[in-house]
């Protein structure tokens, strides 16, 4: 006998084995339970998320002797008729492959025939967006009004190539992607059920790869199940996931984290000798990310959100503890947006190279960020050693720190340009004054910018470190010297009188 897939073997049968999708289920109970029921449905929503599976229950639910909760029982004789794939009452029609204005044609012909066995004739048509145009005109006036026993579902996965004037004759149900958990929790009561050995890690992992969508999730646990020979591991899913050892990711993250490029650029040569994709090792460093920012933000509530290793956790705790949620962003942003070019590109690992080179040095934005984070929370400091009675100001070390926290003052009010051309000005601190050197007619052009000064003096009234001492913006001009001086009163004596 031919092996039958998960997703196909443990397809729902009723409402109750549902999963994600409470309030569709809700509300078609609710209308068979009333009699209410719609002449046209429409499901839309991601694939893999029981449009088809919801849309055959109700059919076989609407003509169920005694149904159960408003599932039907399986045990009358109508369910026991719907159940079998040649019935007449059920008509399955595939759009995709029947999408011209003959197939509809041929399905309005038959309308007009009575149910054989149950009180409803169910139409159910799947990836409806591909019917024609002619199609859909054909369609129209049955879908309006059919004869009373005819029920039309829809089902398809881009709503939005659905004509209005068939929109507006359905009643419409979205179908969310459904949680990893719902899903992990599936997979444990399958495998539980078939008699596989797994490690939650590795279920949570698999759900997780489904990205929202039961059947891509059971048809990769399907493939797991047959690769670890029926005891599922972390390792296992890894290995059929083509994904990367998550000890060698975690050492290219810290390379890229610490700005190691050199680091980063040879861990990269490793992983793409052993085979790895690029688009791949893309997509997991900016998963890789993603995780460091739920620990972060999470606290403790991250390590049962995420559902890893204990090794696995641990690393990404580490660098949840050495990096900067900006420094984190920054990078987490680079790799998402990566997946793109790489999709259209014939040099891909020279697009993933430079991208690693780009996320070491960081950009502009993200360092201006991660400098004002961290001024953030020395503010914070020192108003808590203020509120605790401790009135003296931090030491300082030189006023090139000082101006440092001024700079990020500067960015946060719009500044940024003045920031960069003041960059390497000479600066002096004493205990009353923040001394500026203005070294060149540029510099003291800029400074004087009425808006320009008052500007540093509220950045640095703001600063923590800078409160108390006036700044002072003090002129150093340099006149540069003119090497072609010497030369030409060496060749012309007395003889030329220079200005």
């Amino acid at each position: 006998m031919a092996y039958t897939s998960l997703y196909r073997r443990y397809r729902p049968d009723a409402f109750d084995s549902v999963i994600g999708q409470d309030h569709i289920v809700r509300t078609l109970k609710n209308q068979l339970a009333s009699g209410n029921i719609g002449h046209a449905y429409i499901f839309t929503g991601t694939r893999g998320t029981g449009k088809t599976s919801v849309a055959k229950i109700f059919a076989r639910a609407v003509n169920c002797l005694h149904p159960v909760d408003g599932s039907p029982c399986g045990e009358c004789e109508c369910c026991k008729e719907l159940s079998r794939p040649n019935n007449f009452d059920i008509i399955e029609m595939d759009a995709a492959s029947n999408n011209s204005v003959d197939d509809i044609r041929s399905l309005i012909d038959k309308i007009g025939f009575a149910p054989t066995v149950g009180k409803y004739k169910v139409y159910i048509i799947d990836e409806v967006h591909m019917l024609s145009t002619a199609a859909f005109n054909a369609l129209l006036k049955t879908l309006e009004e059919p004869p009373a026993y005819a029920i039309f579902i829809l089902a398809t996965t881009e709503i939005h190539k659905i004509p209005a004037t068939i929109l507006s004759r359905c009643l419409r149900f979205d179908f969310r992607l459904v949680p990893t958990k719902l899903i992990a929790e599936r997979i444990r009561f399958i495998f539980d059920d078939i008699g596989v050995k797994y490690q939650n890690e590795a279920v949570a992992l698999i759900a997780s790869s489904g990205a929202g969508s039961v059947r891509d999730a059971l048809s990769l646990a399907d493939m797991c199940v047959s690769y670890c020979n029926f005891d599922v591991t972390y390792d296992g899913v890894l290995e059929v996931l083509g994904a990367s050892d998550p000890q060698k990711l975690r050492s290219l993250a810290e390379h890229i984290g610490d700005g190691d490029a050199d680091g980063a650029i040879r861990e990269i040569a490793s992983l793409c000798d052993l085979g790895k994709n690029v688009s791949l090792l893309a997509s997991d460093l900016a998963a890789l990310f993603r995780n460091v920012l739920y620990i972060k933000h999470c606290g403790d509530d991250a390590k049962s959100i995420l559902a890893l290793p204990d090794d696995v956790y641990a690393g990404l705790k580490e660098l949840a503890d050495k990096y900067e949620v900006p420094r984190c962003l920054g990078i987490m942003k680079i790799f998402s947006s990566l997946e793109g070019e790489l999709r259209y590109s014939s040099q891909r690992r020279i697009l993933f190279e430079a991208a690693a080179i780009k996320a070491c040095y960081g950009d502009e934005s993200s360092k201006a960020n991660e400098l004002a984070a961290r001024v953030s929370r020395l503010e914070k400091t020192v108003m808590a050693l203020r509120k605790s009675g401790f009135n003296q100001a931090p030491a300082i070390m030189d006023a090139k720190q000082v101006w440092i926290h001024i700079a990020s003052r500067l960015n946060q009010m719009g500044y940024s340009l003045l920031t960069s051309a003041l960059r390497d000005v000479k600066m002096e601190l004493t205990d009353s004054e923040f001394v500026i050197c203005v070294p060149d007619a540029a510099t003291k052009k800029l400074i004087d910018v009425a808006t320009n000064a008052e500007a540093i003096r509220a950045a640095a009234a703001n600063t923590p470190e800078a409160m108390g001492r006036a700044v002072i913006f003090k002129e150093e001009l340099q006149v540069a010297k003119d090497v072609a001086l010497p030369y030409v009163q060496d060749k012309f004596g007395p003889y030329v009188d220079i200005k």
